[in-house]
């Protein structure tokens, strides 16, 4: 079990939540106003109450379905069915991939697909002898692991895991996914065959959270099969519903999160920063390495989000002290890049950094309602659970390195998302009363998404050695998302939505 931060959630998200209303100018008891802010589950989305034409900023939020209603193809439908004897699945052509049976995987470790399961060839073979080294480059490093293989696809650099050939190799609730290349991979599941799921509905693919690869029955409530349906992702909650939700600190493009991948290279590391890797486990270093390897990510695209907002500003007319903001802005989020490549370089033993970043595309939001949309979501959502969540995660961590990468990088966040409030602000005063109810309805909409994100959303759990390192487990980070979300950006805005009459002070 995770233990609870020294200091209460609720009372962080508290603080935070002062914080900012002090540097925006406004009363602690603003937050209260007379917005209503109902975020109880239920409804189909957030919306905006226009009180006398729209000139009131009043709003209200519930909790976004994430589907525009269920798909018209039914739940047991799959025309023109194909076995992948790969997968072991069949194949739809409307998209769905199901699994009417349990049939044992085939491969060798050459990467040709086929023969029968006598004739598996892996170059790690069975469990055997040994520790399990970090990192691998081939299957033969991963011999100690049952049917242990080098997998490519776990986190930026490959690491070892344990292969499956049929269920029984897996624990319970979780199959055998075959893929034709490599032994199976055991996935949590709801269900192990068609058959579980009863009639008219089928054990299809799912995909869970950020990346999480799952089965699950289809149902009538689906509102998609797959990605081509949506704008963002089909994603399974309670059903599958589309999902434009982000996961991480984002550079949006035409609604979609865009990252640079991460390659060897040695230029973008805080050398200070040394963390104690001893009594780690090799997969645990390895878990830490994706962990700080994939935030270094997030952190290296939110350096290009505040490049494009400074020019964003800039072309806007935006006051000196905002445009002073985001420049310091930038400054950070190069240091907290290069702190998180420092940590996942240092528990995976290879040096590791951003390789290049496409920026195609990135600056067709010109105009000041859609620049205010991004802000809303990059900074005053994302920014303010991004700040809420290295505070937690600092308190938890006790690896001096680490607390202090973290500790700068809540402090950092919280100036950011200030920063993003107060042109939020600014934007409110030039807007119109339509202006001004569309973004509003914009921020309850994305407030109520992530909401039900963070409700609903599966990740995997961890434990407080891995906490200790900057880790942390499901139950927190669910938890954080929805104390930042309800209990500092909620009443932020709807603070922000009550005003007449902007005021044009600094960012403190």
């Amino acid at each position: 079990m995770l233990r609870a931060p020294r200091t209460p959630l609720s009372k962080q998200a508290g603080i935070l939540r002062a914080s900012l209303l002090l540097s925006l100018g406004l009363p602690p008891l603003a937050c209260g106003g007379s917005a209503v802010m109902s975020g109880n589950g239920g409804g189909s989305g957030g919306q905006a109450v226009d009180h006398g034409g729209g000139t009131s900023g009043t709003w209200t939020a519930g909790t976004s379905s994430g589907g525009a209603g269920a798909s018209p193809i039914g739940p047991g439908d799959c025309p023109n069915p194909v076995y992948n004897p790969k997968t072991k699945l069949t194949e739809c052509s409307n998209g769905r991939w199901h699994r009417p049976m349990s049939i044992a995987c085939t491969y060798n470790a050459t990467g040709g697909a086929g023969g029968a399961r006598g004739e598996i060839e892996v170059e790690g073979g069975s469990a055997g002898d040994g520790e399990v080294p970090p990192y691998c480059t081939t299957s033969a490093d991963c011999s100690s692991l049952h049917l242990g293989y080098c997998d490519y696809g776990i986190g930026p650099f490959p690491v070892c895991a344990a292969g499956c050939v049929t269920d029984s190799d897996c624990g319970a609730s979780a199959i055998c996914a075959c893929n034709g290349f490599d032994p199976g991979r055991c996935v949590e599941t709801d269900c192990v065959t068609d058959a579980d799921c009863g009639p008219n509905s089928l054990c299809a693919t799912a995909t869970i959270g950020c990346d999480t690869f799952s089965f699950r029955c289809t149902s009538p409530q689906d509102a998609c099969i797959t990605e081509t349906e949506c704008r963002g992702t089909c994603e399974y909650r309670e059903h599958r519903v589309c999902s434009d939700s982000v996961c991480g600190r984002p550079f949006l493009v035409a609604e979609r999160a865009r990252m640079a991948e991460v390659e060897a290279r040695a230029d973008w590391l805080d050398q200070t920063l040394t963390p104690d890797p001893s009594g780690l486990t090799p997969l645990e270093r390895a878990r830490l390495a994706a962990h700080w390897a994939r935030l270094g990510q997030l952190e290296h695209a939110s350096i290009a989000a505040f490049a494009r907002f400074n020019l964003q500003l800039l072309s806007l007319g935006a006051p000196s002290h905002l445009v002073e903001a985001c420049n310091r802005a930038l400054a950070d989020e190069t240091a907290h890049a290069r702190s998180c490549f420092a940590l996942a370089s240092a528990y995976g033993s290879t040096a590791l950094g951003p390789a290049r970043l496409e920026i195609q595309d990135c600056f067709e939001q010109t105009s000041l309602a859609a620049i205010a949309k991004l802000v809303l979501r990059e900074g005053c959502l994302g920014e303010t659970v991004a700040a809420l969540e290295a505070l937690a995660a600092a308190e938890m961590a006790s690896d001096p390195a680490v607390k202090h990468a973290l500790d700068r990088i809540a402090s950092d966040e919280l100036s950011h998302a200030n920063l993003a409030f107060q042109f939020v602000r600014w934007a409110l005063s030039l807007s119109s009363p339509g202006e001004r109810y569309e973004l509003a309805c914009g921020a309850a909409q994305q407030l109520a998404d992530f909401e039900s994100d963070a409700r609903h959303g599966e990740r995997a759990p961890t434990d407080d050695r891995l906490a200790a390192h900057g880790l942390l487990g499901s139950d927190a980070l669910r938890a954080i998302h929805l104390a930042a979300a309800r209990d500092v950006s909620r009443p932020l805005l709807a603070a922000l939505f009550e005003l007449d009459e902007p005021s044009e002070s600094p960012v403190s």
